[in-house]
């Protein structure tokens, strides 16, 4: 037997159903499978975009003794993995500059490392603290922060609070909110 023609079609296939689409009609079923391919379409498109997290915002901050430069996502999906630059540029010396991360950037998140490594770590008001070596007027301090989201994270938007201090005196606060979509 060799290839099928028009004239022998297969024993399974039926022309008029299977080529000319006879009997097909645009039922509930129909309408139902183009409707969750179009969401799925969309969610494609969205993170195609960068609308579904990822792409980092900047934000920035000033006082008389330091400038401070925060890039971080506003926007983030569970199992995301994703990086903070915080950058610290002294105007006058700080002689025991530290960075301060509230609770709201550990909540929900897994922090991978930080570099380059703190002098010193410790908790502090339900985060962490990193302190660094002395930096004199017009040195900058880039520290990355390599996180990842908790892919049980709820979706919800939270507040996160990131300060400067030298030793126990505040010079800067930055306050930002970040979204868990799920």
């Amino acid at each position: 037997m060799g290839t099928p023609t028009e004239e022998e079609p297969l024993e399974q296939l039926s022309l008029a159903r299977h080529r000319d689409l006879e009997g097909r009609h645009w039922g509930l079923l129909m309408w139902l499978r183009w409707g969750i391919t179009g969401v799925l379409v969309i969610f494609i498109v969205l993170a195609a975009t960068g609308q579904l997290g990822q792409s980092p915002s900047t934000r920035e901050s000033s006082s008389s003794a330091a400038d401070l430069s925060v890039s971080s996502p506003d926007r983030l999906r569970g199992g995301l993995i994703f990086q903070t630059r915080v950058d610290v540029t002294a105007r006058s010396a700080i002689a025991h500059p530290t960075i301060v991360l509230d609770g709201g950037w550990f909540d929900g998140m897994t922090l991978n490392s930080v570099n380059p490594a703190p002098a010193g770590q410790s908790p502090a008001e339900g985060g962490s603290t990193f302190a660094y070596p002395q930096l004199a007027a017009g040195e900058t301090l880039t520290v990355w922060f390599e996180w990842s989201v908790n892919p049980t994270n709820p979706a919800w938007r939270r507040p996160e609070t990131l300060r400067l201090d030298d030793g126990s005196q505040t010079l800067l606060t930055q306050h930002s909110t970040v979204t868990v979509l799920p």
